[in-house]
């Protein structure tokens, strides 16, 4: 693996984590819309729930994904080492 690939590398593992954080943070928003009292009608709240679920499964998917760019960028290193 040369340079420019292990900078790629190092780069999607920082984006995954960015998307990771974005996306948790971004269900947690939602979650806490739920809890508002009278801020959402009841047929709504199992669409609103279920944005919640997707959006910390996506998190979780790219919180996995920055833990695999950084382990095969952590493998590539050993090597050289």
């Amino acid at each position: 693996m040369n340079e420019q690939q292990r900078d790629e590398l190092r780069a999607k593992a920082g984006d995954f984590k960015m998307y990771s954080l974005v996306l948790f943070s971004l269900g947690a928003f939602f979650y806490f819309g739920t809890m508002i009292p009278g801020a959402l009608e009841a047929a709504k709240k199992p669409f609103a729930l279920l944005m919640v679920g997707g959006c910390f499964m996506a998190a979780l998917y790219c919180s996995r994904r920055s833990a695999v760019c950084a382990r095969r960028l952590e493998e590539e290193e050993d090597r050289f080492e």
